[in-house]
């Protein structure tokens, strides 16, 4: 499939033209832009992909609120929206390699040297209290210092300098990781990082494994085709070559500076702390290119990064729980899982096997397979009336977290953890009998009979 985010964007222009909508006066990056995005969602429960074609202080538009839509995320993998967990369980066991080409459109501008300058990209600011202009739709790509395996993730940057930015790298998190080991040897890590992608794209670099699984495959499969990746400036990494915007940039060995409060996933603006500092050594972009932005916190960024979690946790549980049903990531640190069990104890390993597979998970719900994890009130009504305290709920002290949890303020992510099991006990056959009716009255009721009486 095209590889390219103009692509994709005619796609949905011609689908249904009113899922993008154009701004073509001047907006003021700082706050208006998310405000907008806000306001559709909330209050119209419109969630457009939009493009400000005109945002004061820079040369380049915006294109936000893409990842607003589950059917416009299934679309870009050819997947029905029911069907998208399988979609990426396929792609994640059938990866593509990627492959390098000698251009593409991501190299129609290049910028080096004093030429570099971010100050010129759209000084977006999202929330009332962030530190500053934060860049949300950038893709790292990386390669392990020790092998050649690359790691590919969203990770958040403030822009310090012209040529600087403050990076967020997650505790414990394979990049993270990469850093430790190249600053341990006094090196620079160099660090490519894409803004403005196609959404299977996207939604394959968010891939949740292991550190010597590599994302471009991943994303290569969701493609159905090779990733495109062409050869940097400045490095001897690669990088998408259907981009809109490339940063070829390194994350200094040693260097650290105050980054933050930002308003984050979780609604919350959190506090200020040292980060480590990227150095941008080039700008690359198409002509024309769109600077995608991301609105953290809103639907555009919640339902992109709940889709490979649920895949991944699927996984997880699958392999301790063979009868596992469906999973669910609803709410940021949260996940329900549904699962046939069969034998006792199975639904206690089951949200063991998702605290291990995802270190921001906080809490899991476990129900049997007759409750629809899509719909909070039956998971709510399988605690009220499956669960007891005392026996059903495990707490799990002085674990690793999310340092984005407000909760854990002055911990850095060190947390506790709790699992409910939910389900019917001792199994969903012998438990007290739900509603139900007779055989065939159900069917036979005609709601457009009903209806249009």
């Amino acid at each position: 499939m095209p590889q390219d985010l103009a692509s994709y964007l005619d796609f949905i222009r011609t689908r249904n033209s009113e899922d993008l909508i154009r701004v073509e006066r001047e907006v003021n990056p700082a706050f208006e832009i998310t405000a907008t995005v806000a306001k559709l969602e909330q209050v119209a429960g419109k969630r457009p992909v939009m493009t400000f074609e005109n945002v004061a202080g820079s040369d380049f538009p915006v294109l936000t609120n893409l990842h607003a839509s589950r059917s416009r995320l299934a679309m870009a993998i050819n997947a029905d929206p029911k069907e998208m967990l399988h979609r990426y369980l396929d792609a994640m066991e059938n990866p593509i390699a990627p492959k390098e080409v000698e251009t593409g459109p991501c190299k129609d501008v290049i910028m080096t040297g004093d030429q570099v300058d971010l100050f010129k990209l759209p000084q977006i600011e999202h929330h009332k209290g962030d530190a500053g202009a934060y860049i949300t739709a950038g893709i790292t790509f990386a390669k392990d210092p020790d092998s050649e395996v690359w790691n590919c993730a969203y990770n958040r940057l403030m822009i310090t300098s012209k040529n600087t930015a403050a990076i967020h790298l997650t505790l414990g998190k394979h990049l993270w990781e990469y850093h430790q080991i190249a600053a341990s040897r006094g090196e620079s890590l160099p660090v490519v990082i894409a803004i403005g992608v196609h959404p299977a794209i996207a939604l394959g670099c968010l891939a949740i494994g292991s550190i010597d699984e590599d994302e471009r495959g991943i994303i290569g499969a969701l493609l159905e085709e090779p990733l495109e990746m062409v050869k940097c400036e400045t490095s001897d990494l690669y990088a998408p070559a259907q981009a809109e915007l490339i940063l070829e940039t390194e994350i200094l060995p040693h260097e650290m500076v105050m980054e933050g409060p930002f308003g984050e996933f979780t609604g919350y603006s959190l506090g200020a702390r040292d980060r480590e500092v990227i150095k941008v050594n080039a700008i690359t972009h198409r002509k024309g290119a769109y600077y995608q932005d991301i609105s953290v916190g809103h639907l555009d960024h919640m339902l992109l990064s709940t889709i490979p979690m649920e895949a991944n946790l699927y996984r997880a549980v699958r392999a301790m729980v063979p009868s596992v049903r469906q999973i669910r990531v609803p709410n940021p640190f949260t996940c329900f899982v549904s699962i046939e069990q069969r034998l006792a104890g199975q639904a206690k390993n089951a949200l063991l096997a998702v605290f291990g597979s995802d270190l921001y998970m906080k809490r899991v719900v476990v129900v049997d397979q007759d409750v629809d994890v899509f719909n909070d009130r039956q998971v709510n009504w399988a605690i009220a009336t499956r669960c007891q305290p005392d026996r059903d709920i495990t707490i799990i002290s002085n674990a690793r977290g999310s340092d984005l949890d407000p909760s854990t303020a002055g911990n850095d992510g060190f947390t506790s953890k709790w699992g409910l099991d939910a389900t019917a006990k001792p199994t969903l056959a012998e438990f007290t009998p739900r509603h139900s009716f007779p055989d065939g009255v159900w069917d036979a009721v005609d709601m457009d009979e009903i209806l249009n009486s």
